[in-house]
Order: C-alpha cells, then sequence, then structure tokens
C-alpha cells in the first residue's frame, strides 16, 4: 500500500494544487518566488534554530555561574540517549550535563525520524546548517574568486583516491554511536563530549581549546570541500535517526520513465547520495532535507510517497 501526494505546480502558484505534467521541464520562479520554495523555508527554519541557540549560549555566557543559567546542551537530542539508560535504571537520575529536556527531545527526535525521515538533522541542527554554511561560502568563493576556485580543484583532485574510502567511512559515526551510549550506561557519563563538536560549538566562548574544539574546526575546514562532513561520517545523532528512518513510512521514489539522468538531484544532495540513479531513497543517510526534490528540472521524476515500512519499495 502506498500513496502519492502529488507536488504543487511550481510555474502556477495560485492556492491550488495540481498534479504535475509528467516529463515536463520545471519552470524556475521568478523574482522574490525563488524564495518560496522548499529550500527557501528550510533555510528559514536552520536560521531560526540556530538564532536560538546563539540566544541562550550568548545568556549562558552572560550569567556564567548563575544557577538560573539555560545551557545550550539541554536543547541537545543526543543528550537524552546517552542519558536514557541511567534515568530509567536510577529512577529517574540524569547523567551529569543532560535534563530531563533532553529526555523529551530525544524522544520528540525519535517520533521525527520515525515520520520525516529524519529531517531534525536537514531542517533543524544547529551545526548541519553551520557545515552548509560553510560549503556554500566555499561554493561562492570558487564562482568569485579563481585561486580560490583553483585551491579546491587541486584539492578535489588530489582527494579523489580517497573517494573509495567514502561507503566504509559512512560506517564510522555508527561506531561513535555504540561508543557514545555503551560509554556513557557503563561509566554514567557523557564520554562523547569531549570529542563532540557541538558541545565545543556551544561553550566557544570558553577560555580552554580542546579535542571537541579540534574537532569542530577540522570538520568546518572539511566542508570547504565535502558537504556536511561530520553528518556523513562520524555524527551519532544521526546514525539513530538514519535507522529509524528506514522503518519510516515515507520515502522518495525516482520515476524511471520521467528521469533523464541528469543527475542534478545528486549534485544538489548535501549527503552525497546518487538520487539519480536509485529507484527508491530510503538510504539512512537521507536527512529529508528534500533538495533534491526541488531541483529535480523533470516533473514527475521524483515522488514523495507514503506507505507500510518495508513494502511498496
Amino acid at each position: 500500500m502506498e500513496v502519492w501526494f502529488p507536488m504543487v505546480n511550481q510555474s502556477r502558484m495560485r492556492g491550488s494544487v495540481e498534479p504535475l505534467k509528467l516529463g515536463s521541464v520545471r519552470r524556475q520562479r521568478p523574482g522574490v518566488r525563488r524564495v518560496l520554495t522548499i529550500g527557501g523555508l528550510r533555510r528559514t527554519v536552520q536560521l531560526g534554530f540556530a538564532g536560538f541557540i546563539i540566544y541562550i549560549a550568548v545568556l549562558q555566557a552572560a550569567e556564567r555561574g548563575s544557577s538560573t543559567a539555560v545551557s545550550p546542551e539541554a536543547f541537545c537530542p543526543f543528550g537524552g540517549l546517552e542519558g536514557a539508560y541511567r534515568f530509567i535504571t536510577s529512577g529517574g537520575q540524569t547523567i551529569p550535563h543532560t535534563h530531563l529536556s533532553n529526555l523529551v527531545l530525544a524522544a520528540a527526535f525519535l517520533v521525527t525520524a520515525f515520520l520525516a525521515r529524519s529531517a531534525f538533522c536537514g531542517w533543524i541542527c544547529p551545526l548541519g546548517f553551520l557545515q552548509e554554511l560553510t560549503s556554500g561560502i566555499s561554493r561562492l568563493l570558487q564562482r568569485r574568486v579563481p585561486a580560490a576556485r583553483s585551491i579546491v580543484a587541486a584539492v578535489s583532485s588530489r582527494g579523489k583516491p580517497l573517494a573509495a574510502l567514502d561507503r566504509p567511512l559512512r560506517l564510522l559515526k555508527y561506531a561513535v554511536l555504540l561508543w557514545s551510549l555503551v560509554g556513557a550506561a557503563y561509566f554514567g557519563v557523557m564520554v562523547f563530549r569531549d570529542f563532540d563538536p557541538w558541545a565545543a560549538l556551544i561553550t566557544i566562548a570558553a577560555p580552554s581549546l580542546g579535542i571537541g574544539t579540534v574537532v569542530l574546526t577540522v570538520t568546518l575546514v572539511a566542508s570547504l570541500f565535502v558537504d556536511r562532513p561530520w553528518c556523513r561520517y562520524a555524527c551519532p545523532l544521526g546514525a539513530v535517526g538514519g535507522l529509524v528512518a528506514r522503518m519510516g513510512p515515507i520515502y522518495l521514489k525516482r520515476e524511471s520513465e520521467h528521469c533523464k539522468g541528469c543527475a542534478v538531484c545528486s549534485r544538489r544532495c548535501p549527503m552525497g547520495l546518487d538520487v539519480h540513479s536509485a529507484t527508491t531513497i530510503k538510504s539512512p543517510d537521507c536527512i529529508g532535507c528534500l533538495e533534491c526534490l526541488e531541483s529535480c528540472p523533470r516533473e514527475g521524476a521524483l515522488d514523495l510517497r507514503l506507505g507500510l515500512p518495508g513494502m511498496g519499495r
């Protein structure tokens, strides 16, 4: 059983929903209407959450030492996953640096991952947004500054042999996930925290330089050449979301009879998935950003589907 969602015709936005004319070329929206897209909405949501976390971080820095200061870590779902075992086995106690809010957010994250294919990663996560922003700046510099274009081209050329490691390196995040959860359950502390670039980012005002800061720096430098490197290879929260999303009912389906194999969707995918050659897009690395769906120039080539998990795919 599956349901097809007809997309809104992007060349006629008059408040009505019309089935797309399959196989025809999708026309670009002129002027400000280009902002009224899936990508425009996603950027607005990302900016909103990033601004909120920055506000909380600034307040915490200003009220350092105060018992009323709210930590940005209280808004991280992974803290809830790390502390779940301790909370259950100790009758409601949390591990250091976590709060009850982390457990609530962890539950919300799992539900979102199941219903919307890890949309937290693609639409909300400020660290993911920061990586995309860095990659966007890199592309802008390459278009405007010849020297930057030459540097990126040289690095990319020399790094081509490393492309063979892409697939095995994507398994690293599952090892990080296992280590984080088992370590937190066994030791009763967040063993991953010292290495976490997110923890380093929200405590950037602190005068210390730890391993997490080094990981954050490496992540941002790598983002100049690879989209979302932390999300692809090392993020334990993304690993959880991907596993849950595989059991979810929503997925993308490529209609081969309407697809021309231009690979625009694959080039726009921030996770580097080969969308243009897949029958269904159900990879655990999918972050539900829908960039592939919006960028596809052929109407009807990519559809958003709803079906029973494991059926109709």
